[in-house]
């Protein structure tokens, strides 16, 4: 592979790539350049300091990592790594860059991607929680994931330990999708206990990291990756998470980014549910069941591109029915979605009686209230 030599052999994605891999700089800033510079991530390289410092945000520091990046970063390395990795870098400028990361305040400036493609363009929904969780937990996690992946939804976490595994399983063991967000280099497995399930990612689904080849885990890269986790999905399940931790940041980032946030409940005498439980009372969406979740998300675009939102019709046993509600059924069986008060004039009974009836066949499993108020069996 041809040396880069100078600034001016360096090509847009690899200056992006330099920019992604300086400390200092940042995505926000990196945005700053691009609108400065028309979009030209190489002119960076090539203008003069009083023009980079002309920049909102760059000072002596960040001038200094920029004039001298060379000695923070082994650009001709990195290439000859993902060549031989059989890597991709999807830069912003990239056609192959999720629009819905890209609409977030600070995406990414790019990020290292290993295995399938399409997993990125599918409706995502991204499914986290605790590390610790609980048999409950992880039950609940992995059936969602199914459930979700069999509708055609491609699952995000972040390959750890607890709900993140179980999450990516419930994805792929039905063939579903599932992408993982490292909070380290694309070449590092953490935890290493997961290898198995990475590479099982990379054949059904894909795994990413905007980090550099190299770069461990700390404190600081987990809630960056924690944005790119809320980023990629228009709609994020808390599983299971304490009071703090880096579900409760993923749900942040979530709201903040406009996404709609939902919470599973658990048990009140379990501090890995006290998040969940917190998350609802602020205004999260509770978790009860997928039918209710395609409910709750269908206004959404990324959700209508699925278009499965129809429930699974049931067998009705007309023999645990009264006559009231054997007539109430056969009003809907038409596939009308009524009213109470449409069914109360359809069978000629009062609004209060046909409602006691209504609770009655709900519970039965007869029929489903939907969002507007409206039955439908």
């Amino acid at each position: 592979m041809a040396e880069v030599r100078d600034n001016s052999s360096l090509t847009n994605e690899q200056a992006l790539m330099v920019l992604n891999a300086l400390p200092m700089v940042g995505s926000i800033l990196c945005r700053r350049f691009l609108k400065r510079f028309q979009g030209k991530a190489v002119s960076v390289f090539n203008v003069t300091e009083s023009e980079l410092l002309s920049v909102k945000g760059v000072g002596k520091q960040t001038l200094d990592k920029i004039l001298n990046w060379r000695k923070y970063f082994d650009l001709d390395k990195e290439l000859s790594s993902i060549e031989t990795r059989k890597l991709n870098f999807i830069s912003l400028n990239n056609p192959l860059y999720p629009e819905l990361l890209k609409e977030i305040y600070d995406p990414p400036i790019g990020y290292y991607h290993l295995g399938g493609m399409k997993e990125i363009t599918q409706p995502c929904v991204s499914i986290v929680g605790t590390r610790m969780a609980s048999l409950y937990g992880r039950k609940q996690a992995r059936s969602i994931a199914r459930e979700l992946a069999k509708l055609g939804f491609c699952i995000v976490s972040g390959l750890a330990r607890g709900i993140d595994y179980e999450a990516h399983m419930g994805a792929i063991d039905l063939g579903g999708k599932s992408i993982a967000v490292l909070g380290n280099g694309i070449d590092i497995i953490y935890p290493p206990e997961h290898f198995e399930l990475y590479q099982a990612l990379m054949k059904d689904g894909c795994v990413i990291s905007e980090f550099p080849l190299g770069r461990t885990a700390d404190k600081q890269s987990f809630p960056m990756r924690n944005r790119i986790v809320a980023g990629l999905s228009s709609n994020v399940v808390i599983v299971e998470s304490g009071i703090r931790g880096g579900s409760m940041i993923t749900a942040n980032f979530a709201t903040e980014y406009g996404r709609e946030v939902f919470a599973v409940p658990g048990r009140l005498d379990q501090a890995h549910s006290l998040g969940c439980l917190k998350l609802i009372k602020e205004g999260a969406t509770m978790f009860t069941s997928i039918h209710e979740f395609l409910e709750e998300t269908q206004h959404s675009k990324e959700i209508q591109s699925i278009a499965q939102f129809e429930r699974p019709k049931q067998t009705i046993n007309y023999e645990i029915l009264n006559d009231s509600e054997r007539q109430i059924i056969d009003v809907l069986q038409g596939g009308e979605r009524l009213s109470i008060n449409q069914v109360a004039e359809a069978i000629n009974e009062n609004i209060s009686a046909v409602n006691a009836l209504m609770i009655q066949l709900e519970l039965k499993h007869c029929l489903t209230k939907g969002m507007d108020g409206k039955y439908e069996v």
